[in-house]
Formats: structure tokens, C-alpha cells, sequence
């Protein structure tokens, strides 16, 4: 259930847009204890982008989730910010990252809600 979307200004291979799918796929299922199969990522590259006033490399990362515990957003920032600045080079001070937690009735999967 934990969707995870990453934006940014940098063109992106398809090679390098499948090692950050497949590399935060594992990382929010690991952070989270949720089973990878219950898992969604996406990468929106090459998206026209500002911050602070510049078009440097930049991210935005947006992680929702049924149900998000508070205490695990500090370690999952700190993890999703080093993911990004390894596989994208964008530095941590280039990204945000902003936690949704949804109530289980305001998800829906296979027909169904949580």
C-alpha cells in the first residue's frame, strides 16, 4: 500500500530510472515492514523544476501511506534523501520529501479498501 513518487528536473535513462524504482522498492518495503508486493513506486523525470531559485538538480519525493507512523518518517527522509543523492546525485539540501498517512477506509486495492 505504500506509494512512493519521485520528481525531478534531471532526463533520465530507462536504465537508470528502473535501478531507482527497483532500489526504492526495496528500501520503502524494508523501512516500512510491508511486503515489496504491496508496493508502488514511480519516477517522474525531467519535470520542469525550481528550487530556491534554481534549475540545478532538484527532487521532490512525496511517500503515502495507510496508517504512516510519525517515528519512522525521520529515518525514511534520511534514507530516501540518500538514495537519491546516490543514484541521482542531487544533493540532500535539493530535496523535499513529504509523508502521507491515509486512513485505511481512503485506500483502495483490488476492488476493495483497507
Amino acid at each position: 500500500m505504500p506509494y512512493l513518487k519521485i520528481q525531478t528536473n534531471l532526463p533520465l535513462t530507462k536504465k537508470a530510472e528502473l535501478t531507482v524504482l527497483k532500489t526504492a522498492s526495496s528500501l520503502v518495503a524494508n523501512e516500512l515492514d510491508k511486503p515489496e508486493e504491496s508496493v508502488m513506486i514511480a519516477v517522474q523525470p525531467d519535470t520542469p523544476m525550481l528550487f530556491a531559485g534554481s534549475d540545478e538538480p532538484v527532487a521532490f519525493l512525496e511517500l503515502k501511506s495507510v496508517s504512516l507512523p510519525a517515528k519512522k518518517t525521520k529515518p525514511l527522509c534520511e534514507a530516501l534523501c540518500a538514495l537519491i543523492e546516490e543514484h541521482l546525485g542531487i544533493a540532500k539540501d535539493r530535496v523535499y520529501v513529504k509523508f502521507i498517512s491515509v486512513k485505511k477506509g481512503m485506500w483502495g486495492w483490488k476492488g476493495d479498501t483497507f
